[in-house]
């Protein structure tokens, strides 16, 4: 159902597919960065193929399913979480931005309605390009070459001092110098070329290797190539394209192809019938995604040059030694690191995707007041994996060798049928009725996997077949869900000048339905919405000052229904695997009477999101400057929740609803043509949004639910707080004193962090306690573009900023720990703060150190013979009264880094950024020259992306964009992604 936007009660922001296309972004999340007021877009590790973020206006579920739809040519799909481990993106990286005609953003309930359940966080509307009427058959070809650059890593490391602990060399007994790689630490000598002893024996020189980080990476191309062919008549038309897509990443052995095929078609078939309808079929092959955690964190290669590589490691020299003469992997404590290169030289981890997707509709014009709408659509996902890992002994055999399949195979389809009616009223009246209704299927299909177990009976080949020990095998059905729905769109216009829409939809889920003599049944539920605008600049035009060109006033309120996964309730019989234990014939099938880690609620009720929108859309000077202004508030009730329960209940969770969750915001665009001129002109678009996120009640006796966590640092929904709390229970210990009472008492030692003794080499560390260090929701969204034209040039650029939302960084934790990162150089000689201290082994240092905190009372230490009380000294105070002395760098930094005794709110900070988004310069050759050549066009293209950061609030600057997976809750990374530039060219012909 189309509208004129200028008929719209809420706000609505439509992208040119070309401005998407040109970013050369596979996933088209990232393509919207910056664009769209109110839409928070996030990157992620893992590769080119990686899923991005979106949230609209602000986090509305506590579920972790907060990011909008995404509706191509009428098939809906969800911009799925990836997995923190291993991101292979979601199904979106399977479509050709090149194919879409228009990108729509819908972001509050009262422009998602009508698509049910599944758009109550929003969703985003791509239309392909279909054919036109036109002479003959026209031709575009267009060849895009892409060049992605490393510029900087996921955080800044130092390079002044390389491995070691305690400082200066030892010696062996032939006097050689001895590097201490125990831990891996930097706080070993100054690298200055002196030669020293390796793990493995060999005597190199202490050198510094400022690019040894770097060097891994390699020059990411892209290659894509678009055809397209389009023609048609007044009776039909059609449009075909294909294209070819090669992008080998920055990180080695990482690589993302894809092949698709889309065709659109129109035709009218008689005076009383037309259809139109597309396929599109993709295949794609992504290898070797970054791995950035769980079981794959020693393959993390950001980690190991925070946590693993100090900072004198070569990675040349080390790469070539990680495999043995007799085939075998070698030893870590010999050759750091071997397990990295091992792997990224011998195991590969592919999948394989096709997509296939399709819709087809038919118009019946009965009278020239009544038509009728049958539609269907419908996709077939397929994913396949295939894991080759060597065997890490003697020619490659071992336990570790491996060989696994896994997949899936998912389907869903939609039916709909609906009936236009527009009587014929008077002239100063409009009316139009639409009534349909839906039926949707999803989760048809199923998954599987396949591994060998305890090794490979042959090394080197790969089959199930070749399983040392039974193999494992397993295959299960998706949860299956259909959603029934009824619905009506009903719109009334007077005067061209106010208008009114109010829909209402009920829509019937088998998420929510009981087995006969369960539960309540609670599966349906309405939701309406009513919407208006006055465009007073049509009703008042007689006396409206010449300086407005245009202005309209609007209005909404709207309900959105939620329902929840399949069998998350039901008490009846679940197929939880059907081939479970194939290999054997033992335990098949498996059925479980309920979900067996899940309580049943038989009184669960759909969610429901209530919303308010009003907003204005002025224009001023002949449309020179355009004001587009939106304040919402939303209501999300009755969330459905899942919250673990005491293991003495049977059980591992319940599931109930939850309490209620606000989003309130203002969202701004301001559209100006500062200049326009004959051949020159300037247009500039500056949007922004600001959200206030609170969680105003959960559920009796539950004031907090954990979203996510990582590294003992967690993400909380927090009764009275804003989405995404970042706590921790490794947080600072404030000191307050006491009098002899137990009274607080005022000190100015009151507020700092308590130190303890500690029992290693590490004398001291902090008192840790639960500590909230921080919140990921962000306060201000902003963009800024430029474009300016003259004559056949065209130039632009993009900012796009981040203001606000804290995210923690596990790279900064660990590598102060090990003090391989550059926020490690204070105090590591005079030059740098440091004090003159001697160590215990006699050495005169000046790279002494005085720890910020206060004695926990009743603390003592012995100095000079005596045994004072240091309790409620700062270290300073203690220090210089002679009763404690300096710290090493690697103590202290150990005190706010080390993994067993650091400080995680120490690596929490505010990820406010401004960035250098796009910059682009285009070509169009006159269509006069072009028409000798026998074209239609010819147009050329070079596009910078990701250029860097003109401010970046992280230390050490850390990568503010390289978080773990695409999850709303995502707050953390650690080995992160590198910073990387992109620069394209692009050639356009039209034939």
């Amino acid at each position: 159902m189309k509208r004129e936007q200028r008929k719209l009660g809420y706000a609505v922001t439509e992208l040119k597919g070309a401005d998407l296309a040109k970013t050369n972004s596979i996933n088209p999340v990232a393509a919207l960065q910056g664009k769209v007021a109110g839409v928070d877009i996030s990157g992620a590790a893992g590769g080119p193929q990686a899923a991005n973020r979106i949230v609209l206006r602000g986090a509305k579920s506590l579920n972790g399913k907060d990011q909008p739809i995404f509706v191509i040519d009428g098939v809906i799909f969800e911009n799925e979480a990836a997995n923190d481990e291993v991101n292979f993106g979601n199904v979106l990286k399977n479509f050709n931005p090149d194919d879409f005609e228009t990108v729509t953003v819908l972001k509050g309930a009262a422009a998602t309605a009508l698509y049910g359940s599944r758009a109550i966080n929003g969703a985003v509307l791509i239309t392909s390009k279909k054919g036109v009427t036109r002479k003959g058959i026209g031709v575009d070809v267009s060849q895009t070459v892409q060049f992605e650059h490393a510029y900087r890593g996921p955080i800044d490391l130092q390079n002044s001092y390389g491995a070691g602990r305690y400082g200066p060399f030892q010696q062996d007994a032939q006097g050689n110098n001895v590097i201490d790689w125990a831990g891996a630490y930097s706080y070993g000598p100054k690298m200055q070329g002196q030669l020293a002893k390796l793990p493995n024996g060999e005597i190199v020189p202490y050198a510094a290797q400022p690019d040894n980080a770097m060097d891994g990476y390699q020059l990411g191309k892209y290659y894509n190539t678009n055809v397209s062919m389009e023609g048609g008549n007044d009776r039909a038309t059609f449009r075909f394209s294909y294209s070819h897509l090669d992008n080998n990443s920055v990180q080695p052995n990482n690589e993302f192809s894809r092949n698709s095929f889309a065709l659109k078609s129109t035709a009218v078939i008689s005076k009383f019938l037309s259809a139109e309808g597309g396929v599109n079929y993709s295949v794609s092959d992504i290898l070797n995604p970054t791995r950035q955690g769980g079981n794959y964190t020693n393959y993390n290669i950001g980690r190991k040059w925070t946590y693993v590589f100090p900072r004198n490691y070569d990675p040349a020299y080390w790469s070539a030694r990680s495999i043995t003469p007799t085939n075998a992997m070698a030893d870590l404590n010999t050759t750091p690191g071997a397990d990295y290169w091992f792997v990224l030289a011998k195991d590969s981890w592919e999948r394989n995707e096709k997509l296939f997707s399709g819709n087809l509709s038919l118009t019946a014009t009965a009278t020239d007041y009544l038509k009728f709408l049958l539609r269907g659509t419908f996709s077939n996902e397929q994913n396949f994996d295939e894991r080759k890992q060597w065997g890490r002994g003697n020619n490659f055999s071992g336990s570790d060798g491996m060989y696994a399949t896994n997949g899936m195979n998912r389907s869903q389809h939609t039916f709909t049928g609906m009936a236009m009616f527009t009587p014929k009223t008077s002239e100063d009246w409009s009316v139009n009725l639409n009534v349909g209704a839906e039926t949707w299927n999803s989760g048809i299909g199923y998954r599987f996997s396949n591994s060998t177990v305890n090794g490979l009976r042959l090394p080197g080949t790969f089959a199930i077949t070749n399983s040392i020990s039974t193999p494992n095998s397993n295959t299960q059905s998706l949860g299956r869900r259909r959603i029934n729905s009824l619905f009506f769109a009903g719109s009334l216009a007077y005067k061209n000048a106010f208008f009114l829409d109010v829909t209402g939809r009920n829509d019937w889920s088998s998420a929510l339905t009981y087995p006969a003599g369960y539960g309540k049944n609670t599966n349906s539920y309405f939701y309406p919405s009513v919407s208006a605008a006055w465009e007073f600049t049509e009703s008042l035009k007689a006396n409206m000052p010449s300086w407005i060109s245009y202005g309209k006033l609007r209005a909404s309120y709207a309900i959105v229904g939620g329902d929840t996964d399949p069998y998350q309730i039901n008490a009846g019989y679940l197929t939880n695997g059907f081939f479970n234990g194939a290999s054997t014939g033992a335990d098949l099938p498996l059925f479980d009477i309920y979900n067996p880690d899940t309580y049943p609620n038989f009184n669960l009720k759909p969610s429901k999101s209530n919303s308010i929108e009003v907003g204005a859309d002025v224009r001023f000077l002949n449309n020179r400057i355009g004001l587009d202004v939106a304040y919402y508030h939303t209501d999300v009730r009755n969330q459905i929740v899942t919250l673990p329960v005491a293991n003495e209940s049977g059980v591992r969770n319940r599931i109930i609803n939850a309490g209620s969750m606000i989003n309130k915001g203002i969202e701004i665009a301001i559209n100006a043509r500062p200049i326009e001129g004959k051949n020159f002109t300037w247009d500039m678009n500056l949007n922004g949004a600001r959200n206030w996120n609170r969680i105003d009640k959960l559920v009796d006796g539950v004031d907090q639910v954990e979203l996510g966590n990582d590294q003992d640092v967690m993400a909380i929904a927090m009764v009275g707080a804003a989405y995404g709390v970042i706590v921790t229970n490794y947080g600072f210990t404030p000191y307050q004193a006491k009098d002899g009472s137990g009274n607080n008492i005022s000190n100015p030692n009151n507020g700092k962090p308590v130190i303890q003794a500690n029992t290693n080499d590490m004398r001291y560390k902090y008192q840790r306690g639960y500590k909230v260090v921080g919140n990921i929701t962000p306060d201000f969204n902003i963009g800024w573009s430029n474009n300016f034209a003259y004559k056949n040039w065209s130039l632009g650029f993009l900012l796009n900023a981040r203001i606000g939302g804290d995210i923690f960084s596990a790279s900064h934790q660990y590598g102060t720990g090990r003090g391989t990162t550059a926020n490690t150089m204070y105090g590591r000689d005079a030059a740098h703060g440091g004090l003159t201290w001697t160590d215990n082994r006699g050495n005169v240092r000046d790279d002494g150190m005085i720890p910020d905190g206060v004695f926990a009372d009743g603390y003592t230490v012995t100095a000079n013979g005596t045994e004072v009380n240091v309790g409620g000294m700062s270290y300073r105070q203690a220090y210089d009264a002679g009763y404690v002395g300096a710290l090493s760098p690697y103590e202290y930094y150990s005190m706010q880094g080390d993994w067993g005794i650091g400080i995680r709110e120490t690596s929490v900070f505010d990820a406010s950024y401004v960035a250098l988004r796009e910059i682009s310069v285009g070509y169009t050759l006159p269509s006069s020259i072009a028409s000798r050549l026998h074209l239609n066009k010819l147009r050329m293209m070079l596009v910078g992306r990701n250029l860097g950061y003109l401010y970046n609030n992280l230390p050490a600057n850390i990568n503010p964009e390289g978080l773990r997976n695409n999850s709303t809750f995502a707050f953390s990374e650690y080995g992160g992604a590198p910073q990387v530039r992109n620069y394209a060219f692009t050639i356009q012909v039209g034939f």
